[in-house]
């Protein structure tokens, strides 16, 4: 006979998975979907990884301790091919990348340094290397040699701290640090799991504001959550959640002050080495809701504050305020900015730069 201690482990048992079973159908009909990373961004994750496995992949992109990733620093030229859902060709475009950094000329430059430092607005997704504004900038100033320290994915904490590498690294010949500035970056400075999972397996940098000035806290990744995670909607809610409690993540006014305090202490850190700080406000697609506005009037007011001269970009807009997908953005399926919004942005950017004494006037 089945033993009184034997029947209340069955039972016990049976009661968890019971309550198991009925927790994953709450969760499947009343929560949202879990983040996950990209399954084969795991395998692949998890193959390099592996002990003696030498493999290794031609991408854009290498981890770094510091900034959580950056540009190769091999000399390349990485094709980027977009399809659209029904698989048909949007572009193809090439990236040419050297020493770390995208090219802004074909021929290497002379004179003082100017940085531009930004995500991927500033980096050129989409673009072919002469359509980036970085390279349109150089066009346009000869005397000056233009670096484009903008890379895919960037927060403004990682942008800040690549464009603060450039300048440590040549702190003989950097003048400015020309910063590309969305508000959409707030949410990428909370380092979420939902933002983590985008960039898989990379890591990023979270920061807090400790007495006005912002302090490096550690580097945040996104925890996969292992076999049940990735297919139990229960347990990837429960994993999700778990990450951004351990990893203190912020909410977004708080992610809001921490952006505006990032720029203005990095300013200081800059004006500290000798190199003068400007921020060009990036207008995008959709950002006309009542709080991207309030984010970008609060980062802004910051920024005039503290000194810091800040250019807002003025573009022809459609009647609801928005800018227009077919003038300003590379497709409708990936509405980055395209050539025109990028010639916009340097003639009104170079005139803008010689008023604050960045650039000698002519």
């Amino acid at each position: 006979m089945i033993s009184t201690r034997t029947k209340e482990v069955f039972l016990a048992a049976g009661s968890v998975l019971v309550c198991l079973l009925l927790g994953e159908a709450a969760a499947r009909l009343f929560l949202p979907r879990p983040i996950r990373a990209d399954h084969s961004a795991i395998v692949e994750a998890a193959e390099i990884r592996k002990p003696g496995n030498r493999k290794t992949f031609q991408s854009l992109h290498r981890p770094d301790p510091k900034i959580g990733w950056v540009l190769n620093s091999d000399s390349m030229q990485y094709r980027n091919r977009l399809v659209d859902a029904q698989g048909a060709l949007q572009y193809d475009v090439v990236y040419s990348v050297s020493g770390g950094r995208r090219k802004t000329s074909l021929a290497p430059m002379s004179g003082p340094e100017l940085v531009t430092a930004g995500c991927s607005f500033t980096f050129g997704h989409g673009l072919n290397d002469q359509d980036t504004w970085p390279w349109l900038l150089q066009e346009r100033l000869s005397d000056y040699r233009v670096v484009n320290a903008g890379c895919m994915g960037y927060g403004t904490d990682q942008a800040l701290l690549a464009a603060e590498r450039e300048v440590q690294q040549h702190s003989t010949g950097a003048t400015a640090v020309v910063f590309g500035f969305g508000d959409f970056q707030i949410e990428r400075n909370r380092c979420t799991q939902g933002w983590m999972a985008t960039v898989y397996p990379f890591s990023k940098p979270l920061f807090a504001v400790r007495s006005g000035e912002v302090e490096y806290e550690h580097q945040v990744r996104f925890w996969d959550g292992g076999i049940a995670a990735r297919y139990s909607n229960l347990f990837g809610r429960l994993a999700n959640t778990l990450a951004n409690n351990a990893y203190g993540i912020p909410s977004h006014d708080e992610a809001r002050e921490l952006t505006a305090t990032l720029l203005t202490s990095f300013a200081r850190r800059f004006q500290a080495l000798g190199v003068r700080f400007a921020v060009v406000v990036l207008p995008y697609f959709a950002d006309n809701s009542p709080q991207t506005r309030a984010d970008r009037q609060f980062v802004i007011a910051r920024l005039q504050a503290a000194g810091i001269p800040t250019l807002q970009l003025a573009f022809p807009r459609n009647p609801d305020g928005g800018l227009s997908v077919r003038d300003f953005m590379v497709s409708k399926i990936d509405r980055h900015p395209n050539r025109r919004y990028n010639l916009l942005l340097t003639d009104q950017l170079r005139p803008f730069l010689q008023s604050v004494g960045i650039l000698a006037q002519r």
